[in-house]
């Protein structure tokens, strides 16, 4: 991943990675899956990353949903 982005949050679950993202967005906050499952297989994890200026209120949003 590029300088200036912090990894979040990480799940083997897809179905969270939408929700994580859409939460995310809905606060302006601009996020990036990267996806380390294997296609073949469809299992792993993938981990969102956003900019470190918006770290700490991602993690806020994501612990005020429990997720």
């Amino acid at each position: 991943m590029e300088k200036g982005w912090e990894k979040i949050y990480i799940t083997n679950q897809p179905h969270l990675v939408t929700i994580v993202q859409e939460l995310l967005e809905e606060n302006d906050i601009e996020s990036v899956e990267i996806n380390k499952g294997d296609s073949t297989f469809t299992f792993g994890d993938s981990e969102i990353f956003v900019r470190e200026k918006d770290a700490i209120l991602a993690r806020t949003i994501i612990l005020q949903h429990n997720l």
